[in-house]
């Protein structure tokens, strides 16, 4: 079996494999008795922003609350990362090694077992529940891995106050998942996206209690009317990699849906809101204090499925819109009213001035009752919205009646 193995081993590193390998082999059992450990990762972990947040914060979760010590290394090989400042913020736990020279030289050592870390990615779970929500779970009230730096904290401040957002103002970052991010992928996710207009009536709410908000995202979307408080930085030209991970690192909370932008928030400690979650098997954020409002699901006859219907449903764990539409089932994007109340709750539990009825908990229990382990979102140890859950108490009986009025469908 060593043979095997050893064989193989020599074969990966290629035409010279037979006289570097028991150089790598020496070395590999050195470094791994050191605590190295390179990086096998899945592309998506340097090209994605979202993975780029979660997949590293919860391996090193992961590795401290099982007391393993590890000193990781992760390979850039060649690729683009989806955010270099992001990127940069890891290297304070994670050796990053840029040079194509040093990449092509520590590359072999990928092929040899006790020298890797496999970081799958965690956020692809497919038929079972995503992981990464029971890691956060697990590392409850503990402090963020990341933090921004004094120097940072003032350079954000200089373009806020640019803005003309007054010193001391406090700012939510508003995202809506849309399709011209990745437009070549979109059809096979369309089900996820919702479009901004349904959010402008919890921005009304935001600036009404003094805060304001910053839109994030890119430069594909849909523009923002102009109006008091509210800031347009996707389609600023004062954009950068930079200036996104100030802004969801120092936000008071994030307002969006199911994009992983929420992600670069939770890993510095910010909370969500997040309408619109789909499908409903991923109802629950994946941070511990999110709250959030899944999509409604109409059927084929124009019926609204009861919360216990959809996710008694294969459809609960669909992950492309072909699959959504061959059985007819359409989602219907939660409503500016719902969203306006998602808001109001956040910012009621960050002022400490929320007060849970014994309804809202009994409420709260129905749902998570109809959760299944198989359910990408079952680990998680966020909260539905309270009003969401009082506005469709109806949907947690075994069936529902089609609620045209409120939806307009």
């Amino acid at each position: 079996m060593n043979g095997d193995r050893t064989g193989l081993t020599e074969q990966k590193l290629g035409r010279h494999g037979l006289y570097f390998y028991p150089i790598y082999a020496l070395l590999a059992r050195i470094l791994g008795r050191l605590g190295y450990r390179f990086l096998h990762t899945h592309i998506w972990l340097i090209e994605d922003f979202g993975q780029l947040a979660m997949d590293p914060d919860v391996y090193l979760k992961r590795q401290i609350l099982s007391g393993r010590k590890v000193k990781p290394i992760l390979l850039v090989d060649g690729r683009t990362p989806a955010n270099e400042a992001l990127l940069a913020h890891w290297t304070r736990y994670i050796h990053v090694v840029r040079s194509r020279a040093m990449n092509s030289l520590l590359r072999p050592f990928l092929q040899f077992p006790e020298v890797v870390d496999v970081i799958p990615a965690y956020s692809i779970a497919r038929g079972g529940a995503s992981h990464n929500h029971e890691i956060q779970r697990l590392w409850g009230d503990r402090p963020p891995l990341l933090q921004l730096s004094e120097a940072e904290i003032a350079k954000g401040e200089e373009q806020l106050r640019a803005w003309g957002m007054p010193e001391g103002a406090w700012f939510v970052c508003v995202h809506s998942r849309e399709g011209g991010f990745k437009p070549v992928h979109d059809w096979a996710h369309n089900f996820r996206n919702s479009r901004i207009d349904g959010y402008q009536e919890a921005m009304r709410e935001i600036v009404a209690r003094g805060g304001w908000c910053i839109r994030v995202g890119d430069a594909t979307m849909e523009p923002l009317a102009p109006a008091p408080g509210i800031v347009d930085y996707a389609r600023s030209p004062a954009k950068s990699a930079w200036m996104d991970v100030f802004l969801l690192a120092r936000c008071r909370f994030l307002l969006g849906n199911t994009s992983g932008v929420f992600i670069i928030s939770g890993i510095f400690g910010k909370r969500s809101a997040l309408a619109n979650m789909a499908p409903i098997g991923a109802a629950y954020s994946l941070f511990p204090g999110d709250i959030t409002i899944p999509k409604l699901l109409q059927d084929a006859s124009g019926r609204i499925l009861s919360f216990g219907e959809a996710l008694a449903d294969a459809s609960s764990e669909y992950h492309l819109a072909t699959q959504f539409a061959e059985r007819g089932l359409r989602h219907i994007d939660n409503t500016p009213q719902e969203i306006g109340e998602l808001v109001l709750e956040m910012m009621d539990r960050l002022e400490g001035t929320f007060v849970e009825e014994p309804e809202d908990a009994e409420l709260q229990a129905r749902f998570r009752a109809l959760m299944r382990p198989e359910h990408y979102s079952w680990h998680s140890a966020g909260r539905i919205g309270a009003a969401f859950l009082r506005r469709h108490r109806n949907l947690l009986d075994a069936q529902a009646p089609l609620e045209k009025d409120a939806h307009g469908v």
